[in-house]
């Protein structure tokens, strides 16, 4: 499943493991190497502080803004993952 919030895009599927994973995928259009690897150390703080990682759910986390149009990365990661963690409960039910 897909999903946009903010400037992060999100493929997620259930992996049947008892822990999520997450992929970064940042190609140059990005920025430099600097401002994509700090967008990815964001990121990762987002998701291991995020409820999400005690579900099996494997997550491909994308940019789908350059740098210069991205105000909040790690906040539209957050809302992202709360929004999955959202869907992924009611389908639980």
């Amino acid at each position: 499943m897909k999903l946009v919030c903010g400037g992060v895009r999100l493929i997620f599927a259930t992996n049947g493991l008892p822990h999520a994973r997450i992929g970064l995928a940042v190609s140059r259009k990005y920025g430099n190497a600097v401002q994509r690897n700090r967008l990815k150390r964001q990121w990762r703080e987002s998701f291991r502080a995020s409820g999400i990682r005690c579900l099996g759910v494997d997550i491909l986390a994308i940019p789908s803004c350059p740098s210069s149009g991205m105000l909040h990365p790690a906040e539209d990661m957050q809302r992202a993952l709360d929004r999955i963690e959202d869907k992924l409960l009611q389908r639980m039910k």
